[in-house]
């Protein structure tokens, strides 16, 4: 099967963990060829986390507990994600992100704790790039922040809302495209070998950053942080 779809994909969340935290927006975006250029086709909305957002969080995204007042409840929203996601991969389509796995394990692990089909069992978690993986892979060497708005101004991508989800999503399929022109060798991934390939590259840069950690007296990364690009919780 070759890839029907490259579609870029965002959560904006009430905290930093995969397991603990809920989303309170997502947003899909594919670039489609039309006659008359690139037709950008996006989709995305507020959700109701069910849970106040704390003030920290929507001092980075913006999106408070009045916006979301009216939301689909978290629940129908983790669903309607879901499917989306599955969808897009029995499509044949590839899932693109930035620290992508944040995202999906999120969603994945609010299906088991509201008792809904888990993304495993809805059919097998389809082929997923993740730009950071690539970026790191590819230009490993490079110094400096290597966030969102890092990358677009590296690979002259405009990021025209961050923190915006349907926004972030864009920009981290806008740069993954300027990543295929300036790495042919993406492209000569097979699909069913994406993730694979992904994930020893995710694996080798968290051995090391592990190491890193672990001789400045830190801890080690958690085992689960090794799965990908569903992580456990461990």
């Amino acid at each position: 099967m070759r890839v029907t779809a490259y579609v870029g994909f965002d959560l904006e969340t009430t905290g930093v963990s995969s397991f603990r935290d809920v989303p309170v927006s997502y947003g899909f975006v594919e670039h489609v060829r039309a006659d008359n250029g690139v037709v950008t086709r996006s989709e995305g909305g507020y959700v109701n986390p069910g849970v106040a957002i704390p003030p920290g969080a929507s001092a980075i995204h913006g999106i408070t507990n009045e916006m979301v007042s009216d939301a689909p409840v978290l629940k129908e929203a983790v669903e309607e994600i879901a499917q989306r996601l599955g969808s897009i991969w029995s499509a044949g389509g590839v899932i693109v992100g930035m620290n992508v796995s944040y995202d999906l394990t999120m969603i994945d692990s609010l299906c088991r704790r509201l008792a809904i089909g888990t993304l495993e069992q809805r059919g097998s978690v389809g082929p997923v790039l993740d730009i950071l993986i690539l970026d790191r892979h590819f230009d490993k060497w490079r110094k400096g922040a290597r966030k969102l708005n890092d990358l677009c101004l590296f690979y002259g991508v405009t990021l025209t809302g961050a923190h915006s989800a349907v926004d972030d999503a864009e920009a981290s399929l806008g740069v993954f495209e300027e990543m295929q022109r300036r790495y042919p060798a993406i492209g000569e991934i097979p699909l069913s070998a994406i993730n694979d390939t992904s994930r020893i590259w995710y694996q080798e840069w968290l051995t090391s950053f592990s190491s890193y950690l672990e001789k400045r007296g830190e801890g080690p990364v958690n085992s689960g942080r090794y799965e990908w690009p569903i992580h456990q919780d461990r």
